[in-house]
């Protein structure tokens, strides 16, 4: 206490002021997911294939939005030519709307699809968990697989879970960073803690962020 010039009641005040002007603690950002894994051999990744979303209970109309999410966020990476491929065009191709990155494929799947897009790797998305209401909360797996070879290039598997703060926090700073608007959010956190959707576009980033790491542009 000896540093203080003050003593007694001025002391006590200049403590209390202090005290009551500490600034709020922040949450730090989230680490990056953990629980992915890449490879570096095999052939380098021109073009790839993305496959439409799987999930085994959402509309197809309703999962059409993630595709869009999904891929837009990809293509902003530019890590390679992204071929989007139709729910239509895979049920004409496999008789599936969807195919899972876990299940096992029809055969010559990988065949077909190099040959009629002339993609050097094949992306599957599932999403494996899905909550709308707040907390919003979304589950996310995916691989990216030679489509010569067969092997898995990269694969991921996370749940983001806006209930925990530090990703609400990274969630509404991709929101400040990446939406055209310079207002300052709500003290609620704004409407992508609020819409599925928009939630989707962050997850959507820093799942594919993880991509990145193996294929640099």
């Amino acid at each position: 206490m000896s540093r203080f010039p003050t003593t007694g009641f001025f002391g006590l005040l200049y403590l209390s002021f202090t005290s009551c002007s500490t600034p709020p603690k922040v949450a730090p950002p989230p680490p990056p997911p953990q629980n992915y894994f890449s490879s570096a051999s095999g052939q380098p990744m021109r073009r790839v294939a993305f496959l439409p979303i799987w999930n085994a209970r959402l509309p197809a109309e309703y999962l059409q939005d993630v595709d869009n999410a999904f891929s837009t966020e990809l293509a902003k990476r530019a890590l390679f030519e992204i071929v989007p491929i139709s729910r239509t065009q895979l049920s004409t191709l496999f008789g599936e709307r969807q195919l899972s990155s876990v299940e096992i494929l029809p055969a010559e799947a990988l065949a077909k699809l190099r040959a009629q897009f002339g993609v050097d790797g094949i992306l599957f998305t599932d999403l494996t968990q899905f909550s709308p209401y707040r907390p919003i909360s979304m589950g996310v797996r995916s691989k990216l697989v030679d489509a010569q070879s067969g092997s898995i290039r990269w694969a991921f598997d996370y749940v983001y879970d806006t209930g925990n703060g530090s990703v609400a926090a990274a969630a509404k700073n991709y929101q400040r960073l990446y939406t055209n608007t310079n207002l300052p959010l709500p003290s609620d956190g704004g409407s992508i803690l609020l819409s599925p959707s928009r939630f989707s576009r962050y997850v959507a980033s820093e799942t594919y962020g993880t991509l990145g790491l193996q294929f640099p542009h």
